[in-house]
Formats: structure tokens, C-alpha cells, sequence
């Protein structure tokens, strides 16, 4: 009996032993663990850190960053004509979370701002992939820093850990200081925080606003009197005719879905509209014809029908599946109209 208690209690000590070490080296692991933390902030507390000789360090976790956009081929500037000969490249951003919280506050960037402009390839016709673009290899990295209220701009070489600031002569400069949306940035490309600039009354006075999109038009067209969202048609027409909302492809789409909301008459004003700025279009005069006999009007229907076959012996802009199938559709329209 005396042998088993003896035994029992030099494993205990044992394990004293060893729980002692293991405390030990915890707490000597400790320091090693926060000066890693120091080498590597988490993505959630980061902010601008310089070397001693006042260098940007390279934030190199921003891709845990909040994603502000993406733009495909977007060029100004000198950049337009020297993109003119290649695959459009992609710019993704991404700014420090703390920057961004502060920025959905107040409608402005506050002090320790960065963002990050990610530049990389694009590629089309590979894997699966038929048609668009996406994204491959970097290009150039760029970051916009925001400290002591005055804005920076710093680019970093393939594989370094800090840069130098690009000097204040160069021409990103003044370019964001005459069109940035907010103070020095571009906040007109990144569509949530546009409309909340918008909405805090943040914007720069001096820049043009953009244009209306799809889904702002036609949640006007849907719930206002023609007469109205014709107004707004109009002046966007003459501000900016090529806005993507007022395209023919666009209205075309917004025109169906008004038809399928019983709609069908603000259909009828929305593709007669449509089709006095794209006279040629066979595509729309079928569509109107559609939209005539949604909205009971077979006289207009017919007229309609017969215009997009007459247009479509001239419309060079369908492709000739597309091309058929509007023959057949306004065939078989006129075709059960005039009959007896």
C-alpha cells in the first residue's frame, strides 16, 4: 500500500513538473507572438506605418482590406493612349476598415486614410471562358495615403517592403485635385460609397455628377407620370447621350418588364421615345409592336410590325439569329391581324 502512494505521488510531481515548463514557455512566447503582431497588424486595426526614414511601409495584408470597386480598361489622361494597343487591364481598390466605418459615418475620409490601387492583366478566351474578361497577374500596386489632413501618393516596385513618395510635381496630383468626387479621391467609380457622398452632402460642387443609372430610371419610369420621366429622359439624352441607362439595349429590357407589370401603355411612350433616337432599329419597332397589342391597340401593332420587317432589310446592327426571329415574330403578328 505504502509503494502505490509512493508512486502516485512522484507522477504527481511529474505533472507539476511539466505544467510549470508549459507556463514557461508560454509566457516567453508572448513577446515573440506581439512582435510578430507589430510585423503584421491585422486587417481590421491597419492604418499608414513609415519607416524611420519616413518610407510608406507595404501593407501587405490589404487584400483583407473592405473592397471599394473594380473598373475594366478605365483610362484617362496620358494612360488613354498608351492602353489603346492592349488587353484592358483591371483596378481594384481596397481601403483600411477603419477608413472605411469613419467614411460611411461622415460621407469624408478621415486622417490615417490608405487605399490601395491594385492594377493587374486581363485575360478573355481561356479555360471556359468564351467572352469578357478576367483577372490574371499584377501590374502595379499604388497606394493613397491620407495623414496629418494632407493626401499622398506612393507607388511600390514588384517586391518591396517600403517606397518613397511620389513628388508632389507629378500629375496624379492635380488630376485628383481638379476631379476627385471627395477630397482627392475618386469616390464617383465606387458605387455604394458615391451614394453615400451623395447623401452626406460630401461631394465636390465642382465635378459633374453622373448620370442616372438603369435601376434609378426605371424605378422613376415605373412609379411616375409619363410626363415626368420624360422630362428626365430628355435632359439626360442632352447631358449624356451615351449614358448606359438610356441605351437601346437597356430601354428595350426596361420596356418588357413594364409590359409584364401591366404597364403596357408607359411601355408603348417609353419604346416610341426609343425608337426617335434609334430610327433604323427593326429590334424596336418589333418591340413597340408588342407593346401596342399589350395595350390593346392593334391598328398601332399592325403599323409597327410592318415597319420592323421594311427596317430590317436595312438594319445591318442584328446579328442574323436575332434577325430571324424578329421576321418571324412580326410575320406571324401581321399575319393574325389582317385576317378576317
Amino acid at each position: 500500500m505504502g509503494s502505490h502512494l509512493v508512486e502516485l505521488w512522484e507522477i504527481l510531481i511529474l505533472v507539476m513538473l511539466l505544467a510549470t515548463q508549459t507556463i514557461l514557455f508560454a509566457t516567453a512566447l508572448i513577446p515573440l507572438l506581439m512582435l510578430d503582431a507589430d510585423k503584421d497588424p491585422s486587417p481590421t486595426t491597419a492604418q499608414p506605418e513609415f519607416t524611420a526614414s519616413g518610407e510608406l511601409k507595404f501593407p501587405a495584408r490589404y487584400r483583407e482590406w473592405v473592397f471599394l470597386s473594380s473598373g475594366l480598361g478605365m483610362t484617362y489622361g496620358p494612360a488613354a493612349a498608351a492602353g489603346q494597343n492592349r488587353p484592358p487591364m483591371f483596378d481594384n481598390v481596397f481601403v483600411n476598415p477603419a477608413a472605411y466605418r469613419a467614411f460611411l459615418e461622415s460621407g469624408k475620409w478621415p486622417d490615417q486614410t490608405i487605399l490601395i490601387l491594385e492594377v493587374r492583366n486581363s485575360e478573355s478566351h481561356a479555360s471556359i471562358n468564351n467572352g469578357g474578361h478576367f483577372q490574371t497577374d499584377t501590374v502595379a500596386l499604388e497606394a493613397h495615403v491620407k495623414s496629418a489632413s494632407e493626401w499622398t501618393f506612393y507607388g511600390f516596385n514588384a517586391g518591396a517592403s517600403s517606397t518613397k513618395a511620389i513628388p508632389r510635381t507629378a500629375g496624379c496630383y492635380t488630376c485628383h485635385s481638379a476631379n476627385a468626387a471627395v477630397e482627392n479621391t475618386f469616390v464617383q467609380f465606387y458605387p455604394e460609397r458615391y451614394q453615400v457622398a451623395v447623401n452626406k452632402g460630401t461631394l465636390n460642387p465642382k465635378i459633374v455628377p453622373l448620370p442616372m443609372n438603369p435601376s434609378q430610371l426605371s424605378a422613376l419610369i415605373a412609379n411616375e407620370p409619363w410626363h415626368k420621366s420624360k422630362s428626365v429622359l430628355d435632359d439626360l439624352a442632352a447631358k449624356a447621350p451615351d449614358a448606359n441607362a438610356i441605351g437601346e439595349g437597356s430601354l428595350n429590357l426596361l420596356a418588357y418588364s413594364l409590359i409584364s407589370a401591366g404597364k403596357a401603355s408607359v411601355a408603348v411612350e417609353l419604346l416610341r421615345w426609343t425608337a426617335a433616337r434609334h430610327i433604323q432599329s427593326a429590334n424596336l419597332q418589333d418591340s413597340l409592336a408588342e407593346a401596342y397589342l399589350a395595350a390593346g391597340d392593334k391598328i398601332n401593332g399592325l403599323a409597327a410590325s410592318r415597319s420592323a420587317l421594311a427596317l430590317l432589310e436595312k438594319d445591318t446592327s442584328i446579328p442574323e439569329a436575332r434577325r430571324n426571329r424578329v421576321r418571324e415574330s412580326a410575320e406571324g403578328r401581321i399575319k393574325k391581324l389582317v385576317q378576317p
